[in-house]
């Protein structure tokens, strides 16, 4: 069987898109979440740490200064200045100190910022480095939440919005009740139409996502009792929820007894991966250091391990029946000399569930995918530069 045609021989195909949960052939955008759309804004109310992610219209406030609202002293002087400071991290780590609407100030009022804020900044740039490092950090350790056997899988998040609140008719004096008795009363009927509107839509959103929880619990219940389609579902469910931290699809078909799975898992390419860290060092900026080209070869020979490792430990965590599990992975990549994308494999490996059991899940720390794969006889070939060669993976039929 050809390795560049494999990637589309199964038959179920899965996008996830990092973060975002999707359903089965659900389309998307990811979103990159760097230094970009980190800000801080000071004013006489307090300080606050925005954080918005570009492109999606989502954004949240946190407030920095709690502890120091006793404070005798305003951080600013009405008197001196009276509107807020907002100040970001830019792209290169260095900060921003405008008005609201992005207009300089004078030196002395930034110097001042930057004074008595000390601490609200250093805490400001310590989460712009913390979110640089995330994407890294999320590539590295995508194995990390990876569920022992016999784990529960999660059931989708109960209905947590408050029902409308009934509306309060406002108080009305005798001269109202006499003169505007007919308009009070329309206002009332009004309010009382909105609230039932209001009331039925949360009702019906309520009762679609318990319907969902209840169709995901039976599909787990009959998923672990052996009934191919319910397998199949859950499956399905539990792929495309896990938050990859990059675009990851997965193809897969059962065995014709249903006791072993093969997946195919096309992953991001080298180019993918992060290639700078970020610190707070205190000195008012972040501070940016970039890898080396032989640290993001091996970064991503880590990710790509760990992806293929927290697929198998999915797999029979959900699926009791399933006693093998095939994982391959493989690339797309142009090529240049044809014009075509290529799908090479570069990493297969064949795992039965006596194996897996055989791991201490309770130190995920300490394991590492590489080591654990490879001991179970995973194919693979790196040249002396840690970058991954064309393999021939193992074919549907291992699974007996």
């Amino acid at each position: 069987m050809g390795a560049t045609t494999m990637g589309f021989r199964f038959s179920k195909r899965i996008t996830i898109i990092p973060g975002v949960r999707l359903n089965i052939s659900g389309k998307g955008v990811s979103t990159s979440i760097g230094p970009r759309g980190l800000s801080m804004t000071m004013g006489r109310n307090g300080t606050y740490l925005n954080a918005g992610l570009p492109g999606t219209g989502l954004s949240y406030r946190h407030r920095l200064d709690g502890a120091r609202q006793g404070r005798s002293t305003p951080a600013f002087d009405p008197d001196d200045y009276s509107g807020s400071i907002r100040i970001k991290v830019d792209d290169d780590g260095a900060l921003l100190i405008t008005d609201e609407d992005g207009n300089d100030l004078p030196p002395a009022l930034v110097r001042r910022a930057k004074t008595e804020q000390a601490e609200a900044i250093q805490e400001l740039l310590e989460k712009a480095a913390e979110k640089v490092n995330q994407e890294l950090d999320a590539c590295l350790g995508v194995y990390l939440a990876t569920p022992g056997p016999g784990a529960t899988p999660k059931l989708p998040p109960s209905f947590a919005e408050e029902p409308p609140a009934m509306p309060t008719a406002p108080a009305s004096g005798m001269m109202d009740r006499l003169f505007r008795a007919q308009k009070i009363e329309s206002e009332r009927l009004r309010m009382e139409a909105q609230y039932q509107e209001d009331l039925a839509e949360w009702t019906a959103a309520r009762d679609a996502q318990q319907n969902v929880i209840n169709e995901t619990r039976k599909a787990f219940r009959l998923a672990a009792q052996g009934f191919s389609a319910q397998m199949e579902k859950a499956l399905d469910y539990v792929l495309s929820g896990i938050a990859w931290p990059k675009e990851t699809i997965v193809n897969y078909e059962f065995s014709h007894d249903v006791t072993g799975v093969a997946l195919d898992v096309d992953l991001p390419d080298e180019d993918d991966i992060p290639r700078r860290t970020a610190e707070a060092k205190g000195n008012g900026k972040l501070s940016f250091k970039n890898r080396s080209d032989a640290q993001v070869r091996r970064d991503f020979v880590g990710l790509s391990y760990g992806s293929l490792f927290r697929v198998v430990g999915e797999v029979f965590a959900l699926l009791p029946a399933i006693e093998k599990c095939l994982v391959s992975g493989y690339l797309q990549r142009p090529n240049p000399a044809t014009g075509r994308v290529d799908e090479p494999y570069i990493l297969s490996v064949l795992v039965s569930r006596a194996e897996w059991e055989t791991l201490d899940f309770s130190r995920l720390e300490d394991i590492d995918p590489a080591a654990t794969l490879n001991s179970f006889g995973a194919v693979v070939s790196l040249d002396r530069s840690s970058r991954f060669r064309e393999i021939e993976p193992h074919g549907i039929a291992a699974l007996g």
